[in-house]
């Protein structure tokens, strides 16, 4: 076995150069023919660099490979055994869980199911690495290593038992594993080329260290190049490179924007070259990636995404999440509805259908026909939830076969999961169709495997996080994501490292080991130490990179954070020389001072409404910039699903209860009959059922006081000669004055009397001296507008506020000559509208009540407007008066 002497130097064009020249000249004077030999690379990522390298040298050049490629190339791996572990993570887990519980009975998983979760998630933890261990062993010495390890394992008593136990459990599953399905990478043992190179870069790679070691003991040329520092000197070595440039930041938002700038000033210092960002920290990476792409640079992940952070994985949890909600409704279900209904391809061509649904679950009025319209709707939306309705538990491959039914029998919903790679991954992941969903013992573990829906959302989140998709990498992306372990030997122009803290990089805290510390030195298999030694080379690796700049952020919240412990022994290496510092200065403008000015908005060229309501008109004579942004740019807020009972909710349901009597009441009705038929009303119409139960008590409580008086006020009326017409009307009419737009709105009630008299009727809730003040003249907008509307119903047409919550009975509130007014109001609009057509700016008022609690008060920024002069005159004079 030859070794060649180690290399600490930057990385440049010639390093891969270098190291093929080394192949070539110790092949030669070994007398090796290359073209037989293989050269195993640590990661495939070094493959182009190596072969191209050999590419220009010319001549014979060796294999070039990696385990992972090799392996599949030397013989077909052998057949997936059904007691073999799985190959992911989460399957594994199934597996071990299943076997638990049949050694226990289920006790353990019953009695304490967190420690029973902790278990199963540590025996496959450590089955992982037994089996890693025994791949590295040559297949001919893996009995005599097991029989070891169990004899140690099994020597001792006391406390630990029971994580004694649990790592033998997982090293019988292990060897029982690579028994039954040998590793694909035990074919390299069995490989006879003319010579093996092996290239240790960031540490040894164990299989690899083996199959050279067995391969030089049965005299096969072996040559090592290396290109870590020696061990005991690793930051001597690391200290006659160029020193990185260390960027400090406030705040974790200030070191994402730090890195940013960094990579942005890396692609300007280079036009070709790849700039490599090192996730050290994927959250601050997250953070930088946001900003570069804000930026317009392109941006390519090696390790990919994780697919429960895509959006294929986000609707398939909705649809799981919507599901739960409709089994055991809660505060904020609609959210969860929504999330759903808004994702699903299934309801792609019902977007109206689904507009009308929220605005019913946001608590707007609407009429019993969108109303009805919503709840079908709602209906059809909940009967495609039907097969996943919650059970007491069902085994995992029913909720699965579920699944696959709803996304994948329709031809267009599966369209869209398997044209999309993250849509692809969420099938493999939960395994819902061949050939993922074929694998040798799936079918029997998805079986036995038991689930209450709970449980299922749980694992479908695991499946989903422990699952990536690697995206297309687009060719002109020049900005690589990628971690610090894969960063090493890469011909990068420029390197950015964030999070180059005490708690990122080099704070190793040990995790959970059942294996033990001391039975993993009598063992060999590495641990805390060697994983803190790994991490170190990876870290000097990046300091061969040219132009490295290590970012850190100085606080993590309130708690101060110093610079990574690799950091400094770097700068004790250096003789106790400080790095390069620098820190993110922010572009300075000089901006003059002026003051903030009411705004006003042409609207010239602004598409006006077809039609108008009554709460437009009320927003146009409250504040023109009010009326633009609400009806001419379509802003609006939405009200909350998960709220408190309002008076408005009392409203709604009181209308809802008045309209349901007087359908059902009869002419002529006798008081008692009246009284019978408002109370059964009043129980059949239920409150708003996003409310919590008993939240509209203290509202229902005064509907008692309402009764009688209401009734009494209702004969009267009759006797007048007035009965109810109709209720909740949607009524839609042309406004000749208004030009091409027309009037809508829904009328609370129309009351016929005598002589084909008319009567709009508004019903209301609120205070009567309020309402009798607005009922006069042109004050009151409302009442005219309905007026309007109600007007082709009769040529006599009257218009009142009924104030029903007046402790004295219901108060009437009649707008005089409401139909001169109504007239004399769309003219007024009209002139108006038309001004505002032909250039006049619609200014935000920025006075009165409406002001204060308006939506639009953000968007017209009436809290940062200069003060009126005789506003800022009063506040001179009050100051100097206190002074």
């Amino acid at each position: 076995m030859t070794a060649a002497p180690p290399e600490t130097t930057p990385l440049d064009e010639h390093t891969w150069a270098r190291l093929a020249d080394q192949v070539g000249d110790w092949a030669q004077a070994r007398g090796v023919v290359l073209r037989d030999a293989i050269w195993l690379l640590p990661f495939t990522a070094l493959l182009p660099q190596a072969r191209r390298a050999f590419a220009r040298r010319g001549g014979w050049a060796p294999r070039i490979e990696t385990v992972a490629t090799l392996a599949p190339q030397l013989g077909p791996r052998a057949p997936a055994a059904a007691e073999a572990m799985a190959g992911d993570t989460v399957t594994r887990r199934l597996q071990v869980a299943a076997q638990l519980r049949g050694v226990d009975q289920g006790g353990w998983a019953r009695r304490d199911p967190a420690g029973f979760a902790w278990a199963v998630a540590a025996v496959v933890d450590t089955a992982d690495e037994w089996q890693q261990a025994l791949a590295a062993q040559p297949p001919s010495g893996r009995a005599a290593w097991v029989a070891t390890a169990q004899a140690r394992l099994a020597g001792g008593t006391g406390p630990g038992d029971q994580e004694r136990s649990l790592a033998g459990y997982a090293l019988a599953w292990a060897a029982r594993s690579i028994a039954v399905q040998p590793p694909a990478s035990d074919a390299l043992y069995e490989a006879r080329p003319s010579a093996w190179i092996g290239l240790r870069a960031g540490g040894t790679v164990p299989l690899v260290q083996a199959v050279l070691d067995e391969a030089a003991a049965r005299g096969v040329p072996v040559l090592w190049l290396d290109q870590d520092p020696p061990p005991e000197r690793l930051f001597e070595a690391a200290a006659t490179l160029p020193p990185p440039q260390e960027h400090l930041a406030d705040d974790a938002e200030g070191e994402a924007r730090a890195a940013a700038v960094e990579v942005l000033d890396a692609l300007r210092r280079h036009e070709q070259g790849a700039v490599a960002l090192i996730a050290q920290d994927r959250e601050a990476v997250r953070r930088v990636r946001a900003l570069l792409e804000r930026a317009a640079v392109e941006v390519v992940d090696d390790t990919g995404w994780r697919v429960a952070t895509t959006r294929a994985g986000a609707r398939a949890m909705a649809l799981l999440r919507a599901a739960r909600a409709l089994s055991r409704p809660s505060a904020g279900a609609e959210d969860l509805w929504l999330a759903w209904l808004k994702d699903d391809p299934a309801f792609a061509s019902q977007a109206e259908e689904l507009r009308v649904l929220e605005a019913l679950w946001r608590g707007r009025r609407l009429s019993p026909a969108r109303r009805d319209q919503a709840q079908a709707f709602w209906e059809r939306a909940q009967s495609r939830l039907a097969p996943l309705r919650e059970p007491a538990r069902r085994p995992l491959a029913e909720w699965l076969s579920a699944l696959a039914a709803l996304w994948l029998d329709d031809p267009a919903s599966a369209a869209a999961w398997r044209d999309d790679p993250a849509g692809r991954a969420v099938l493999a992941a939960w395994r819902l169709e061949a050939p993922w969903n074929q694998g040798a013992g799936w079918p029997a573990l998805a079986a036995a495997t038991r689930f209450t829906l709970d449980e299922l959302i749980s694992w479908a989140d695991e499946a989903l996080s422990e699952a990536s998709v690697v995206p297309d990498h687009p060719p002109q992306a020049r900005v690589v994501i990628t971690p610090l372990a894969r960063a090493m030997l890469r011909p990068f122009v420029a390197a950015v490292l964030p999070g180059a803290d005490e708690q990122r990089l080099g704070g190793h805290e040990p995790g959970v080991d059942l294996i033990g510390p001391a039975l993993r030195r009598a063992l060999g298999l590495p641990g805390v130490a060697e994983a803190a030694e790994r991490e170190a080379l990876a870290f000097i690796q990046a300091l061969r990179l040219p132009n490295l700049c290590l970012v850190r952020r100085r606080a993590e919240g309130s708690e101060p954070l110093g610079p990574s412990p690799l950091l400094q022994r770097l700068v004790l290496a250096r003789g106790g020389q400080a790095l390069p510092v620098s820190t993110l200065a922010p572009p300075c403008r000089a901006w003059a001072v002026q003051p903030v000015a009411e705004p006003a908005v042409m609207a010239s060229g602004a598409r006006w409404p077809d039609s108008l309501s009554a709460s437009a008109v009320d927003a146009w004579r409250d504040c023109p910039y009010r009326f633009f942004a609400q009806r001419l740019l379509g802003l609006a807020s939405d009200d909350e699903l998960d709220r408190l009972a309002e008076k408005r909710d009392y409203g709604d349901w009181l209308h809802a209860v008045l309209l349901r009597f007087h359908e059902q009441r009869a002419a002529g009705a006798r008081l008692d009959d009246d009284r019978a038929l408002l109370r059964r009303c009043a129980q059949e119409v239920a409150p708003d059922g996003r409310l919590a139960e008993g939240e509209m008590l203290p509202y229902l409580a005064s509907f008692d006081r309402l009764c009688e008086p209401y009734l009494a006020w209702l004969q009267a009326r009759d006797q007048a000669g007035w009965r109810w017409t109709a209720g909740e009307i949607d009524r839609q009419r042309p406004a000749p004055a208004l030009g091409a737009m027309g009037l809508h709105g829904r009328l609370d009630r129309l009351d016929s009397g005598p002589g084909g008299a008319v009567q709009v009727i508004d019903y209301k809730t609120g205070r009567a001296d309020e309402l009798k003040r607005r009922a006069k003249g042109l004050e009151d907008t409302q009442l005219a507008f309905y007026a309007a509307l109600a007007v082709a119903d009769g040529a006599t047409v009257g218009a009142a506020y009924l104030a029903l919550d007046e402790r004295d009975g219901p108060r009437w509130i009649e707008h005089a000559d409401v139909l001169a007014d109504a007239e004399r109001l769309l003219g007024e609009l009209a002139a108006e509208f038309d001004r505002a057509r032909a250039g006049e700016p619609l200014r935000a008022l920025g006075r009165g009540q409406a002001c204060e609690y308006c939506d639009m008060r953000g968007l017209c920024r009436r809290d940062h407007w200069a003060a009126p002069p005789d506003t800022a005159a009063e506040a001179v004079t009050d100051s100097g008066g206190d002074e």
